[in-house]
Parts: C-alpha cells; structure tokens; sequence
C-alpha cells in the first residue's frame, strides 16, 4: 500500500517512514459501482485515497463538474477545512480507496508533521491552477468500456472486434475482455472483480468489455466501466429496455451512455432512431451499416475522443462560404463526423449532415433563393416584412420531415428562444423546422412557434458561434467557419442623419427604382448587425477558451 500512496501528488515527497505512517493509519474499504463514497452535506470526517477505480463529482444541481481515478485523493478540501461535503462523489464502477479518519489524520500528523505540510503545499498550487478554469467539464473518454446488447437482442457477429479495431490510437489496440477470459476460480459478482480488471487496466491503455448473455458477467462488466455502449438493431420491431439495460443505465451519467444503431448494409434509409433513444436517455446516438468500415471509423472517432466537429456561424447569404470550407476538408482526406451551426451555419451543417455533397448543397440554394426567390416576397408589415411561405415551402421540400436523429451524422442546430431567453438546442423533430427556427431573424421573419407554444428566433440573437456547445457535445477537434473578422469589422456610415428620406421620397424612389443618392442603413442590415452584438461579446472568451482546451478547434474565418 506504500507504492499507493507514493502515486500521489500530495504524498510524493514523503519519506519512507511518512508513507509507511500513512500506510498503517489508513483501511481499506470496497465501493461497489453506483454507490457514493459521499454525500452532499455529509460530514468531512474522512479523507479517501483512490487505489482502484474511477468516481465522479456532482454538484448539488446535477452538474458533474470533476472525475477522480486511480491515485487521486477524494475529499480533501473539506477534509481540512472541518466543514461538510460540497458535492456527491459517485463510483462509476467498482472501486477500491483507502480511508484515512480525522482521528488516525491527526495521530499520524502529529508524529509526521512534514505530512500536513506536503498536502497543504499541493492544495495551495491546485487551488491557484483551479482559478479562471472553472467552466463546465468537457466530454471526456472513458478508459473502460461495457458493450450491451438493447432489448435482450444480441450483438452482430464479428461486431465487437471491428469496434476493437476501430477503436485503436497509436498503434496499440484496446484489450477485449470477454467472459472467456475470467479465471475460472473467479466470481463475476464477486469483490475480487473489479481488482482483477484493474490489474488488466494498468497494462493496457482502453479495455472493452463485452456482454455474454451470462446475468452476472454482464451486471458485473457494467459496474466497472466508464462508459456504457448499447447496440441496437435499427429495425428490430421489440424496442423496450431488456432486464439488463434497466440494471446499467442508471449506473452511468448521461454523458457516459452512447447508442449504436446497426442496419445491414449503409444504404438502407434510416428511420425509427427515436423508439430507441426515448428509453434510453443517452447522450449521443451514431448509425452504423455493417458493411462501412468509415462508419466504425467514425464510431471509434467518438468512443476515443478524437471525433472531428464542425461549427458553423451565422452569416447571411455568406453561408455558402461554410460550403467551401467543408469542400477544403474533404479533399484533404479530413472526416467531419459532427455539424453544428447557428442560421444560415445551421442551414449548411444540416444538409451536409443529411448526405448532401457540397455541390448538392449549393444547387440547393441556388433554386431556393434565386429560382424559387424563397425570401423575396413581401408582406403587410405586422409579424415581419417578408412573406415566409415560399421559404417554408423550400425549406419542407429540400429538408424535409425527417428526425434530426435519423441523420446519418451527428448534427445540432441553435436558435434563440424568446419564452424562456435561453438558447434553444435543436437535437431531434424535423430538420427543416431546426434550420427554420435557427434562421428566423426577427422582424424579417416570423418567429417559429413550437408545439409547447415556445417562440423562437434567430440563434445569432444569443450565439452566433456555437463552439461551446460542441465542446460539451463530444472530445476531439473542431473546426470552427465564422463568417465575421474580429479586425476590421467597423461598420460605419457617411451618410448623415438628416438625410434620412420621407415617407414619399421612399415610395418615388420605389416607383421610379431609384437608388437614393446616400445610402442609409436598411432595416435588413439593421437587424442582422443588431442581432449578433450580444453574441460577439460571447464569441472571444469562447474562441480563447476552445484554444486553450486540450482539443484543439481550428479557427476560420472568411
């Protein structure tokens, strides 16, 4: 147990004796996976020692803001400032730490004091690093896995080696573990288990753990995984949560609970993806055609947290220039395998994500807005000035009723909801009612209205550059396209105010199609500039903080 301690920062420059003092005041104690070590409130009367396994920390509101593994102290703020747990600390599978009471701290202190030292030293320069960094946890790949069938199905053959092997970084593949591999003295449901996959955690950088059809190798592989992948067959008429699934999700953060929905060959269209998320709750959902090797690839881009995004900004009749970025990627072999856009970056990310090539996408536009003339048409000023119907219209037949879920890549759309002044995430429903919604800018077009009654606007209203929201989404590198340069965006006007135009010099300039001879700023340029000034407030802390986290987002503005 001396080496145990010697693996912590706080310990590290301990002598012998110090760790052998540590050792001797300190018991051991096994959390199973889904129990709390603490509990909010609770109180601070012990300081634990993760020896195996792996916790998570939950704020009182839900919010998981910390994981500790193997190594790390639990506890040990309020530990020494003698006051209650601040937060819940979780085992995300079976675990094992050392326990170390106030009574045995203070015993062992007084004979060591050099240990008190070495703990508040390593405290103070935590705290310090701590300060400016607390934002909410960025998505985060497991090191162990549990792989599931749903609904009492059973995986494809061959299914888990192909995700083993999509799953590899580097060079080194993860270790599947299946029941095979359990030494035969060895209980699945036993203490011992979660020991013995530590053993093999240590010598292996990802475990996947594999389902059996055995009741307590599948209760026990969930109870000491990180993550939770439930395999579906898309198709499959029986969609209700099997014995087993009702055991594991509830063991795992919603964040920690993926969906793989399997079809035979890619080609097959994808519908029905919503009976099985409804159950389910997970986080994020991938489709899978058995026979693509780049859908594995994709999937296993997720799993290790290296999933390629890109964010797309609002912009106007500039967003086709979204098109030509994703073109760029393309032909330099660079996967995108997550859109997410505000407006017109939500109109691009959504058709590329419903498998429109580039050039599909531009045609696209190209007969909406300068064919079909979808946003030429105006009407009597009382819910906005242009008529939506042909733009709706457009928009239902080239986007169409399809459930964002049923896409084959992952895509977010964000618009502004004026109900509750917050951002309005769009994850599932139709596609073209989230491109509408993202697109409504206000006073231009009516608002969208939701089936709970909530209305909704432009997303630029309240962001304009959606990377945060990636980043919570998935790990991995994004690609963030903004339509508007940080330098140089002075928008300034020579035209004096006194020379804004009467009610009749407006309607003969209209009759005789005369351009006025200085140009005041039009309502149209008015509210687009307006629109994003709080979202360009928002965007340079969130550009700063996307630089300095460990996936690294591209900026490109054009």
């Amino acid at each position: 147990m001396t080496s145990e301690f010697s693996r912590v920062e706080a310990f590290s420059g301990l002598d012998e004796a110090g760790l052998a003092a540590l050792q001797q005041a300190s018991a051991g104690r096994v959390v199973a996976g889904g129990d709390y070590l603490v509990r909010y409130g609770e109180e601070a009367d012990s300081l634990y020692l993760v020896s195996t396994g792996r916790f998570f920390v939950q704020l009182a509101n839900g919010r998981v803001v910390a994981e500790i593994g193997a190594g790390e102290p639990v506890g040990e703020l309020a530990f020494f400032s003698g006051g209650t747990r601040t937060a819940d600390v979780r085992a995300t599978r079976d675990s094992f730490v050392f326990e170390l009471t106030r009574e045995a701290y203070d015993r062992v202190v007084a004979k060591h004091p050099e240990i008190a030292e070495s703990i508040l030293s390593v405290l103070s320069k935590r705290l310090a690093r701590a300060t400016g960094q607390l934002g909410a946890m960025e998505a985060k790949p497991g090191k162990v896995l549990a792989l599931i069938p749903a609904a009492g199905t059973r995986l494809p053959e061959g299914f888990a080696e192909r995700l083993c092997r999509a799953l590899t970084r580097g060079g080194e593949a993860p270790r599947m573990v299946t029941i095979a591999d359990k030494p035969g003295t060895l209980a699945a449901d036993s203490d011992g288990f979660g020991r013995w996959l530590a053993e093999i955690e240590r010598s292996t950088e990802r475990i996947v753990l594999v389902a059996a059809g055995d009741e307590n190798w599948d209760r026990s592989i969930t109870r000491n995984a990180d993550d939770l992948v439930i395999v579906a067959p898309l198709f499959e008429e029986q969609c209700e949560r099997s014995p087993l699934e009702d055991h594991a999700i509830p063991l795992f953060l919603r964040a920690n609970r993926t969906l793989l929905l399997w079809r035979e060959q890619r080609s097959q269209e994808i519908t029905g993806s919503g009976r099985w998320l409804d159950s389910r709750n997970v986080k994020l959902h991938h489709h899978i055609g058995l026979d693509s090797e780049e859908d594995f690839a994709r999937v296993g881009r997720f799993l290790t947290g290296s999933a390629n995004g890109v964010v797309l900004a609002g912009g106007g009749a500039l967003g086709c220039a979204h098109i030509g970025v994703i073109q760029g990627l393309i032909e330099n072999g660079i996967p995108v395998d997550f859109y997410g856009g505000t407006s017109a970056g939500a109109a691009m990310g959504g058709a590329i994500a419903q498998g429109l090539t580039p050039d599909e996408t531009v045609t696209q536009c190209e007969e909406m807005f300068i064919t079909a003339k979808a946003m030429k048409k105006m009407t009597i000023p009382v819910h906005s000035i242009l008529d939506p119907r042909v733009f709706d219209r457009e928009l239902e037949n080239r986007y169409g009723n399809k459930d964002i879920a049923d896409l084959p890549y992952n895509f977010f759309g964000v618009s502004t909801n004026l109900t509750t002044n917050s951002i309005y995430l769009h994850r599932r429903g139709p596609l073209w009612h989230a491109v509408r919604a993202s697109g409504s800018l206000p006073t231009i077009l009516p608002p969208f209205i939701t089936e709970e009654g909530d209305i909704l606007v432009d997303g630029g209203v309240l962001d304009n550059v959606p990377v945060a929201i990636m980043r919570e989404a998935k790990a991995g590198p994004n690609v963030v396209v903004s339509l508007r340069s940080d330098a140089g965006d002075e928008w300034r006007s020579r035209t004096k105010y006194k020379s804004l135009r009467t009610p009749g010099q407006i309607l003969r300039d209209i009759i005789f199609r005369r351009k006025p001879k200085e140009e005041f700023p039009g309502i149209v340029d008015i509210m687009s500039r307006s629109m994003v000034v709080t979202s360009a407030s928002m965007r340079r802390p969130a550009m700063r903080a996307s630089s300095a986290c460990k996936s690294p987002t591209a900026s490109a503005p054009s």
